[in-house]
C-alpha cells in the first residue's frame, strides 16, 4: 500500500509537536503525581503538628480550668480548611466532644469506638493523648480532609494544563519558523536536483548559504554532482569515440537488450546482413540466415539467453543476390556492478575471403595439386572409413595400385611439363572409367591407388582393370607426339585379403611389384605367396644387419693377372658372408635386399674400409708391388650416395693409401640410369686419383657415344662372353670387339671368368690387358691371398 504524501514541512511540524506534546504530557503527568505525593505528605504533617498543638493546649487547659474550655478550643479549628473532623474522648473513650467541618460529619466522632484502629486504616487519622500531670486523661482524634488534598491536586492540574497549552502554542510557532531554516535550503537542493534531472545539466551547482550540517551536505552534493558530470562527460567521451570506432570498424557490432530487441547495430552490420531499414529487428536478421546453419545459430542463441554463455560460430548469411557469405559471430552477456544481465553484445565479421582460403588450403590439404585427384591423406581417410561401412553391411572392397611404365622416360626425353600434363591425362582416363563413389588418388610420382565400393564378385574387379590398362594403353598426344604408356596394377580385396588399411596398401604394392615382375601392362591380385616373399625379405634384412652386428662379412681378393708378363698387377675386392649356420652365403642372395633397404650403403663403406686396409698392409709388407690398386665394387645406391666422395677420402686418408692403388667398380646399368649424374660423381671422384672400372661391360643396353664420355680407365669384358671361348665364334667375336674398341679409346681391358689355357691364350692373341679368373686363382681371404702372392713371386722369380 502506497503511503499519502506529505512534505518535509508538515513532518518536520507534526514531529515537534508530537515530541512536545508526548514530553509535556510524561513531564504534567509526572508533576502530578509528585504534587499530589508532596501535597499528602504535607498535609499528613501539618496533621501531626496541628494534633500535637491541640492536644497540648487541651491539656493544659484541662489541668488549669477543667474541660469547660476545650469545646472553644476544638472549635478553633474551623480556620483550618485542611481539617475534616476531631473528636475528644475521655480516659474511658467516652466522646466528650467533637468538630466536624460538614455537618453530615456530626455524627461520625460517635461512631467510633477505638480510635487507634482508625488511624491505622486512615494515613489521614491520628490519636493524640491528653497528659494532665504525667496522667493520661482522653485521647484527640484528629481527621484530615481529603478533599482539601483532592482540591489542591486539581488547582494544579488546571495549572498544568495551562502550562501545556502554552507550550503547544509556543511550539507550534517555532517550528513554523524554524522551517525556514531547515526546509528553505532542502526545498532549494530539490529545485536544483529537479532543473538537473530534467534539463541533463550537470553543470547546475546548488547554493550554500549556511555554514551548518546542511551547508556541508549541499557542498557533498555539489561534489557529488562534479564527480557525475566528470563520468558523464568520460562517458559521452567514450560513448562517442565507440560510435566513431563502430562506425568505421571492419565489423559488424551489435546490441540487444533482455527482451531480446536490437538496440544498437553499425553501418558494416547492416553492410554485411544487406539490411538497410531503420530499424532492424531479431526476426529480420535471423531471416537472413542459411536454413542450413539455422539450426546451430538457434541452439547457440539459447544457450546464450538462458545460461549466459558466450558463443562463437560460424554461419552463411543469404544476400539479395542469393548469393552466401560466410560470417563469423561471437556474443556474450553484458553485465551491470551487481552482476545481472542487462543485453547481450556481439560482433560479426565477414569471412568468406578466409574461408575460401581455407577450403582451398583443405583441398590443397586433401587433393593433388597437378591431377585433382584425392591425395595419399585423403585416400587413406577414405579407405578407413570404406572398410567399416563394408564391415557393417557384410560388402567387399577392392583396393587398385597403379605404377606408369617407364613414365622417367617421358621425363628424361621430353621434359618435366610433358610428364605433368602425361599425369594429368592419365588422372582423367583413370578417373573417367570408374564409377563416381569410387576414389582415385594420386599417391605420389607416378603412382595412383583406386578404392572400388561395393565389391560383388572378383570378375567385377577384374573387368575394372582390364578397362583401365585399355583405356590408357591409347595414345596420349602431348607436345604434337603421340607418347604410348601404360601401368602395371597391383589388387588386393578386403576382407579377404586383410581389414587392416596399412596392410592392404602393402598387399597392393607387392601385387604391383609382381604385375612389373611379369611384363608390365598387366594387373595380379594379391596373393599369400607375394606375402611369404615379403616376409622373407624381412627374415633377410633382420640378419644382414646382424652379419654387421656380429662382423660375420669377409672380403676375399681375386687377383688380376697381366697378360704380357703374368704378373700380379692388383686384385679384385669381393665380398663374403659366412653364416654361422648356413655356411657361406652367395651375395647374389643379400645385395639386392641390402641394396633395397640402405643396408648396402653400410656394408659397401665396410668393405671400402677393410679392402684398403688389408691392401695397404700388403703392400707395407712386399706382398704387393707398390702402385697395385685394389678394385672394389660400388652399388648403385653407394655410387649415388652424397656423403661418397667424404667417405673414401678419409678412408684413404686413415689407411694411408695412394688414391691410385684404388679402383671402383661400377656396373654399366647404373651409369645409365643418369649419365649426366654419372659423369659429374665420376669426375668429382677422378679429381681425388681415384680410377674408375665399368663391370659386366656388354650385358647392358649402353651407347658407344656415352662410354667415350665416361672418364673411365679399365673396361672388364663379362664372364658370359668369357666361358664359352674358343667354342662361341660370336662370343670371340664380340670379345675381340670390346678389346679393338677400348684400346681405340685408350682404356684398359680386363676380361673376367678365365678358367681355361685356350681361353687365356686367346686373350693374349687379342692383347687383351689383364684377366682373372680360376686358371689363376679363386677368391682367397687374406691370409690365403698373401701365400698365393708369396707362390707366384717366386715362381717368377725361378721362371725367370
Amino acid at each position: 500500500m502506497r503511503l499519502p504524501y506529505r512534505s518535509l514541512t508538515q513532518k518536520l511540524v507534526l514531529v515537534a509537536l508530537a515530541t512536545t506534546t508526548l514530553s509535556l504530557l510524561a513531564a504534567s503527568l509526572g508533576f502530578t503525581w509528585l504534587e499530589n505525593h508532596l501535597s499528602e505528605a504535607e498535609l499528613r504533617q501539618h496533621l501531626s503538628r496541628s494534633g500535637t498543638m491541640l492536644a497540648n493546649t487541651i491539656s493544659r487547659e484541662q489541668e488549669e480550668q477543667g474541660i469547660n474550655d476545650i469545646p472553644a478550643t476544638i472549635s478553633s479549628l474551623r480556620n483550618d480548611e485542611a481539617v475534616l473532623r476531631a473528636c475528644y474522648f475521655n480516659f474511658d473513650h467516652h466522646l466528650i466532644y467533637s468538630y466536624a467541618r460538614y455537618k453530615t460529619q456530626d455524627s461520625v466522632c460517635s461512631s467510633i469506638d477505638h480510635p487507634e484502629e482508625m488511624t491505622r486504616k486512615n494515613p489521614l487519622a491520628a490519636s493524640f493523648p491528653i497528659v494532665v500531670r504525667d496522667n493520661i486523661e482522653g485521647n484527640l482524634f484528629l481527621e484530615m480532609d481529603p478533599a482539601y488534598l483532592q482540591k489542591r491536586t486539581e488547582q494544579f492540574m488546571a495549572f498544568t494544563v495551562l502550562i501545556l497549552f502554552a507550550s503547544l502554542s509556543l511550539a507550534f510557532l517555532l517550528a513554523s519558523q524554524f522551517k525556514y531554516l531547515i526546509i528553505r535550503p532542502i526545498r532549494d537542493l530539490r529545485a536544483t536536483l529537479d532543473t538537473l534531472l530534467n534539463e541533463k545539466d550537470y553543470s547546475i551547482r546548488a547554493v550554500r548559504d549556511s555554514n551548518d550540517d546542511l551547508g556541508e551536505l549541499i557542498t557533498l552534493f555539489n561534489r557529488l554532482i562534479e564527480t557525475v558530470e566528470d563520468e558523464h562527460n568520460l562517458l559521452r567521451e567514450n560513448e562517442a569515440r565507440f560510435r566513431k570506432l563502430a562506425a568505421f570498424s571492419p565489423v559488424g557490432i551489435f546490441q540487444i537488450d533482455n527482451q531480446q530487441q536490437l538496440q544498437y547495430v553499425n553501418q558494416r552490420w547492416r553492410d554485411i546482413h544487406g539490411i538497410h531499414i531503420p530499424e532492424p529487428t531479431l526476426e529480420s536478421w535471423f531471416s537472413c540466415i542459411s536454413s542450413a546453419d539455422l539450426v546451430e545459430v538457434h541452439n547457440a542463441w539459447q544457450r546464450l539467453l538462458e545460461l549466459n554463455e558466450s558463443i562463437a560460430l560460424e554461419m552463411r548469411l543469404l544476400q539479395r543476390d542469393s548469393s552466401e557469405v560466410w560470417v563469423h559471430l561471437m556474443a556474450g552477456p553484458l553485465h551491470d556492478r551487481d552482476g545481472a544481465t542487462i543485453g547481450y553484445l556481439g560482433a560479426i565479421s565477414d569471412i568468406s575471403e578466409l574461408k575460401a582460403a581455407q577450403l582451398q588450403m583443405e583441398h590443397l590439404a586433401f587433393y593433388d595439386a597437378l591431377t585433382g585427384l584425392a591425395n595419399r591423406r585423403l585416400f587413406r581417410n577414405r579407405l578407413g572409413k570404406s572398410i567399416k561401412a563394408a564391415q557393417r553391411t557384410n560388402s567387399s572392397l577392392a583396393l587398385m595400385f597403379l605404377d606408369m611404365d617407364q613414365f622417367k622416360r617421358v621425363n628424361d626425353t621430353l621434359g618435366h611439363d610433358a610428364g605433368d600434363l602425361l599425369l594429368q591425362e592419365v588422372a582423367h582416363r583413370l578417373s573417367s572409367n570408374v564409377r563416381d563413389r569410387d576414389t582415385v588418388s594420386r599417391i605420389g610420382g607416378d603412382e595412383f591407388t583406386i578404392l572400388l565400393t561395393d565389391v560383388h564378385h572378383t570378375s567385377d574387379v577384374m573387368t575394372v582393370a582390364e578397362k583401365l590398362l585399355s583405356a590408357l594403353s591409347k595414345p596420349i598426344r602431348i607436345k604434337g607426339q603421340d607418347i604410348s604408356t601404360s601401368v602395371s596394377i597391383g589388387i588386393t580385396l578386403t576382407p579377404q585379403d586383410s581389414t587392416d588399411p596399412n596392410i592392404l596398401m602393402k598387399n597392393a604394392d607387392l601385387a604391383m611389384y609382381r604385375a612389373k615382375e611379369l611384363g608390365r601392362n598387366n594387373y595380379q591380385f594379391f596373393s599369400e605367396d607375394m606375402n611369404r616373399a615379403i616376409l622373407e625379405h624381412l627374415t633377410w634384412e633382420k640378419e644382414i644387419q646382424d652379419a654387421l652386428n656380429l662382423n660375420q662379412f669377409s672380403v676375399y681378393y681375386q687377383p688380376k693377372i697381366r697378360l704380357d708378363d703374368l704378373t700380379v698387377t692388383g686384385v679384385e675386392a669381393l665380398l663374403r658372408w659366412i653364416h654361422p649356420e648356413k655356411g657361406m652365403i652367395s651375395p647374389d642372395k643379400f645385395i639386392p635386399v641390402a641394396e633395397e633397404t640402405g643396408q648396402i650403403l653400410d656394408i659397401g663403406h665396410w668393405v671400402l674400409d677393410q679392402s684398403c686396409r688389408e691392401i695397404s698392409q700388403l703392400m707395407a709388407r712386399g706382398r704387393l708391388a707398390p702402385g697395385s690398386r685394389v678394385a672394389v665394387n660400388l652399388s648403385a645406391r653407394q655410387f649415388t650416395d652424397p656423403n661418397l666422395i667424404e667417405v673414401i677420402r678419409d678412408i684413404l686418408n686413415s689407411h694411408s693409401l695412394p688414391p691410385e692403388c684404388l679402383e671402383l667398380e661400377i656396373t654399366e646399368s647404373t651409369l645409365m640410369k643418369d649419365v649426366e649424374h654419372a659423369i659429374r660423381i665420376m669426375n668429382d671422384l677422378r679429381t681425388l686419383g681415384i680410377s674408375f672400372a665399368i663391370d659386366d661391360f656388354g650385358t647392358g643396353y649402353s651407347s658407344l657415344s656415352y662410354l667415350k664420355r665416361f672418364p673411365v680407365e679399365v673396361l672388364k669384358v663379362d664372364r658370359t662372353f668369357v666361358t664359352d671361348i674358343p667354342h662361341d665364334d660370336n662370343d670371340m667375336a664380340i670379345t675381340a670387339a670390346v678389346i679393338a674398341m677400348a684400346h681405340k679409346l685408350g682404356i684398359t681391358v680386363v676380361a673376367e671368368g678365365v678358367e681355361t689355357p685356350d681361353q687365356l691364350e686367346f686373350l693374349r692373341r687379342n692383347r687383351c690387358d689383364q684377366c682373372q679368373g680360376y686358371l689363376f686363382s679363386r677368391p682367397l681371404p687374406m691370409h690365403q691371398l698373401e701365400q698365393f702372392l708369396t707362390q707366384f713371386r717366386i715362381r717368377d722369380s725361378i721362371n725367370a
